[in-house]
C-alpha cells in the first residue's frame, strides 16, 4: 500500500514540475493570402493598328532641259524654295536665235506679198467681171494668190517649231516647291533628258503603310489618323486614309494604304515672297515634317463592347480557362473564399482578353496572387482600380505627343493636345464586326487564345 502512495507521489510531482502543457503545431494558422482583385465593369474599347512608314512628298519629279547644250543659267540651290513658273535653267541655244529672227523676216516677207498678190487677184477678178481679161489671167492671178497663203502657213509653221526648239532650251518649276537635289553646274554640257534638278512638294506629305488582310476590314477611305513623326516625338498631326490599294504588295506582305496630312510651316513665309522677282534673295521654307522621315501611324479599328480581364487574371487548369473570384465583403482585413469559374475567352488586345461568357459586370476578378490559388481558398483582398480603357487608351492618352503648332506660333508652351484617335467617333454601320477565333495572336492585333 505505501508503494502505491509513493509511486502515485512521484507521478504527481513529476507533472507538476513539467509546467504547462505544448501547443500542437497544428495549432499555429498563417493568415489568409493577400491577392489582388478588379471589378469587372461593361466597357467599350476602340482598337488602334500601329505601323510605321516614311514621308513622302505629294509631288516629286526630276527636271531636264529638252534641248541639249551648254548650261548658261541654273541659280537654285539646294533647300531653296521656288515657286511655279520660275526659270531655274537655261542651255546655250547654237544659234537658234538667229534662225528665228530670219525666220520672223521670211514670215513679214511672205505676207507683204500675199497682200500684193491678194490685192492684184481683186483686180483682175473685177475685170473678168467686166470682160476685160482672159480666164486664163484671172486663173494666174488666183494661183498666185493661193500660193503666197500656203507660203505663209509653212512659214508660220517653222517659226513655230523654232519657238519650241527655244522654248526646250530653259526649264521652269512645274509647281511650288523645294529643291532637293542638284545634279549639274554652269559650264557643263548635257543632253537632252539630263537630270538637273529634283524638286519636291512638301505642303501635304504622303505616307503608306502595310495593314494586313485581317484588319483591313476595319479601315475606310476619309477615316482619321493619328501620326508622330519619329523626330519630334513630342508633336503629333492628324492625317486621313487617302487610299486602300485593292492589291496586295508581296515585298509588304499586308496591302499598302496612303495616309495623307497637311504640313506645317515652322516659320511663315516673309510678305511678299510669291511675288518676289529674279533679283530677290533666296527663300527657304521651314516644314515640320521633311521627306524620308520615319513616322508612326495609329489607325482605329471598329469599337468592341465587353468585359475584359487582363491575362494575368487567367488560370489555365485542365485545359480550361478559369478565373478566381472573391465575394464583396472581402478586403485587406477580412477574408473570404475564393471561387473558381471557367470562363470562354474571345478576341484579344494588348495583354487584354474579352471574356464571352463566365462573368458578370460587378464581379471582382483575382488579378494577382493567383498561381497556387485553390477553390474556395480563404484569401483577402486587395482593391485596384484597373480596366482596359484605364491601361490600355489612358496610357496612349498620356503619351500622345500635341499637335504641331500652325506656322508662326511658338512651340514653347504647346496648347493641350486633343486625344489621339485611339478610336472612331461612332461605329460605322453595316462595317464588319470581328469574329471571336479568326484574328491573329500579334499584339495590338485581335485574336482568339
Amino acid at each position: 500500500m505505501r508503494n502505491r502512495i509513493a509511486i502515485a507521489l512521484v507521478f504527481v510531482l513529476a507533472a507538476g514540475c513539467g509546467g504547462p502543457p505544448q501547443k500542437k503545431k497544428d495549432d499555429f494558422k498563417l493568415p489568409p493570402q493577400l491577392v489582388k482583385v478588379m471589378t469587372v465593369r461593361s466597357e467599350t474599347y476602340v482598337p488602334v493598328i500601329r505601323a510605321m512608314g516614311q514621308a513622302l512628298p505629294v509631288r516629286e519629279v526630276m527636271l531636264s532641259v529638252e534641248q541639249p547644250g551648254k548650261l548658261q543659267f541654273l541659280p537654285a540651290e539646294v533647300g531653296e524654295t521656288v515657286f511655279e513658273r520660275s526659270p531655274l535653267a537655261r542651255v546655250r541655244s547654237l544659234g537658234l536665235w538667229s534662225r528665228k529672227t530670219q525666220a520672223a523676216a521670211q514670215v513679214q516677207e511672205i505676207e507683204t506679198a500675199l497682200g500684193q498678190a491678194q490685192s492684184d487677184f481683186g483686180k483682175v477678178k473685177e475685170l473678168y467681171d467686166r470682160g476685160a481679161v482672159s480666164t486664163r489671167e484671172l486663173e494666174t492671178a488666183e494661183l498666185l494668190y493661193k500660193t503666197r497663203k500656203t507660203q505663209l502657213s509653212a512659214a508660220k509653221a517653222g517659226m513655230s517649231q523654232l519657238d519650241e526648239t527655244l522654248s526646250g532650251t530653259g526649264m521652269y518649276a512645274p509647281f511650288t516647291g523645294e529643291i532637293a537635289a542638284k545634279y549639274q553646274e554652269v559650264g557643263n554640257f548635257v543632253n537632252m533628258g539630263t537630270p538637273l534638278y529634283k524638286i519636291v512638294d512638301l505642303s501635304t506629305i504622303r505616307v503608306i503603310v502595310g495593314v494586313s488582310e485581317l484588319d483591313l476590314k476595319f479601315i475606310a477611305q476619309g477615316d482619321e489618323v493619328w501620326i508622330t513623326p519619329l523626330a519630334y516625338p513630342e508633336r503629333g498631326i492628324r492625317g486621313r486614309v487617302h487610299a486602300i490599294s485593292p492589291a496586295q504588295d508581296p515585298q509588304l506582305g499586308a496591302f499598302p494604304v496612303e495616309v495623307r496630312f497637311p504640313n506645317v510651316l515652322k516659320v511663315p513665309l516673309p510678305e511678299g515672297a510669291r511675288s518676289a522677282g529674279n533679283g530677290a534673295a533666296p527663300i527657304q521654307r521651314k516644314w515640320w515634317v521633311l521627306a524620308g522621315m520615319t513616322l508612326r501611324v495609329k489607325l482605329s479599328k471598329t469599337p468592341v463592347a465587353g468585359i475584359f480581364v487582363p491575362a494575368e487574371a487567367l488560370v489555365e487548369r485542365q485545359g480550361k480557362m478559369w478565373v478566381f473570384t472573391v465575394p464583396a465583403t472581402a478586403d485587406d482585413k477580412t477574408a473570404g473564399a475564393a471561387l473558381m469559374k471557367e470562363v470562354a475567352l474571345g478576341r484579344t488586345y494588348e495583354g487584354w482578353y474579352e471574356i464571352t461568357a463566365g462573368l458578370a459586370a460587378g464581379d471582382r476578378v483575382v488579378i494577382a496572387g493567383n498561381t497556387k490559388l485553390r477553390d474556395k481558398a480563404e484569401v483577402r483582398a486587395l482593391e485596384v482600380d484597373t480596366g482596359i480603357n484605364k491601361e490600355l487608351v489612358d496610357a496612349q492618352s498620356m503619351a500622345t505627343p500635341t499637335p504641331v503648332p500652325e506656322a508662326g506660333e511658338s512651340g514653347a508652351t504647346p496648347a493641350p493636345a486633343p486625344s489621339p484617335p485611339s478610336g472612331k467617333e461612332s461605329a460605322s454601320p453595316g462595317k464588319e464586326s470581328a469574329s471571336p477565333g479568326k484574328e491573329s495572336a500579334s499584339p495590338g492585333k485581335e485574336s482568339a487564345p
